[in-house]
């Protein structure tokens, strides 16, 4: 039989891992909850390790000349016995290994037991027969033997119970998301809440999509109504602000009869000008360079006064020059500035999305714009970007066509990426 020990932040978590690793069959023989890291006791994390086994697929055996738990209660009886264990000093690891020890013992030597079993059998046939007081003594024994056998059962029965409960969540779907690049910690937040929301003997894929509907609930997308909407698109180098500013742009200008104005700060990368300029004399909307925010506030009200929606498109700014993120502040601080949309790429690695995005949080972004999801297969990240942020996410980018590759990120638009291969 396979034992193993398993480690997690949670109960749940640790439980998790014994399911993904050995399957529903494993058994969770022991846990216990130790302290780690922190500075002289002080600020130390409490985790959570696990004993598991499941046992190995062998030879069938007849269950009838089997009595492990007897054999069990006997060595236990043995262990408790005071004289046993005298002078002895063994620590929790000790006494962990030797029971692990035990427990292998036991499963995986059958023969041994049966042998055993008959022997002890006939040995107190004797007894019985030879000495009524060795027969008293022994039936004493029997019933003590009856009676934590049934102790055991009953915390086999508690332990499973416990087990099941955890075990309705589908192992399938853990490790696919940890595929995607889910955090742990997330995988498990997610699978308990999509639990809580199962009915009696509902199927866990098809409760997915509902559960999606709920989880990923955004305002997303640009909404306007009545007055004029400015918009400040901010983000790193190369994520593709110009080219999606240009598809907002011909989406409301076509598809929702709205007057739109561009407005491009970037004047810092080479023809960046003159791209903009192209997608606006296609589209047949104005357009406006601004050299400085002092004067953005003008530049609105002189040249766009008459547009429902105002998009400006700021430089790209390295998340590690503290100077160059000065100068967006012009440009997402003002007080005529309705919007901040942080613009980034899901192509890139979550650890930096994670330093991109503290960066950029000085700005208070109202929204995330998610570009390149044509450019990745793991979407993990919009889970852990949603849990680690709280930010709604507003557009989804996949493409270089104007204004075809993008749409609004709702719930179904953002599972079929993160669910398109568990279903496939």
């Amino acid at each position: 039989m396979q034992i193993k020990r398993y480690t997690g932040e949670t109960i749940q978590d640790a439980i998790f891992k014994v399911k993904a690793d050995l399957g529903p069959e494993a058994v969770i023989i022991d846990r216990r909850e130790y302290k780690e890291g922190g500075f002289f006791g002080f600020f130390a994390k409490t985790k959570v390790e696990i004993l598991a086994a499941v046992e190995s697929k062998t030879a069938a055996v007849n269950p009838d000349n089997i009595n492990p738990i007897k054999e069990f209660i006997n060595e236990v009886k043995n262990t408790d016995n005071p004289e046993s264990t005298k002078g002895k000093n063994l620590d929790i690891r000790d006494q962990d290994e030797s029971f692990e020890f035990k427990i292998h013992r036991k499963l995986s030597d059958q023969k041994k037991y049966q042998s055993q079993n008959e022997v002890e059998i006939k040995n107190e046939a004797q007894n019985e027969r030879q000495d009524s007081s060795q027969a008293l003594r022994h039936g004493q024994a029997k019933k003590s033997k009856k009676s934590a056998k049934a102790a055991l059962a009953e915390k086999i029965k508690s332990v499973q119970k416990s087990n099941n409960s955890i075990s309705a969540a589908d192992n399938n779907l853990y490790n696919y998301l940890l595929d995607q690049g889910v955090e742990s910690r997330f995988i498990t937040k997610f699978i308990k809440e999509l639990e809580t929301e199962l009915v009696q003997n509902e199927d866990l894929k098809e409760k997915l999509p509902e559960f999606c509907q709920q989880y990923f609930d955004f305002n997303s997308g640009i909404e306007v109504a009545g007055k004029q909407k400015v918009v400040s698109f901010i983000g790193p180098t190369g994520v593709g602000k110009t080219t999606n500013v240009a598809k907002i742009a011909a989406v409301f200008s076509m598809e929702k009869n709205k007057k739109v104005g561009f407005i491009t700060a970037d004047t810092y990368r080479i023809a960046a000008v003159e791209q903009l300029q192209t997608y606006s004399d296609i589209i047949d909307l104005p357009f406006a360079v601004s050299y400085s925010g002092e004067n953005l506030k003008d530049l609105i009200d002189s040249r766009f006064a008459d547009c429902d929606l105002v998009l400006i498109d700021t430089p790209g700014s390295s998340w590690k020059d503290e100077l160059q993120l000065a100068r967006l502040k012009m440009y997402t601080e003002a007080d005529f500035i309705d919007e901040c949309q942080l613009v980034i790429s899901l192509n890139t690695k979550s650890s930096d999305l994670k330093r991109i995005i503290n960066k950029f949080s000085i700005f208070n972004p109202d929204h995330l714009f998610l570009t390149k999801l044509d450019e990745t297969e793991s979407y993990g990240d919009l889970i852990n970007l949603k849990e680690n942020y709280g930010l709604p996410f507003s557009y989804l980018s996949f493409g270089q066509d104007v204004p075809e590759d993008i749409e609004v990120a709702q719930a179904a638009n953002i599972r079929k990426y993160l669910f398109g291969d568990y279903y496939a």
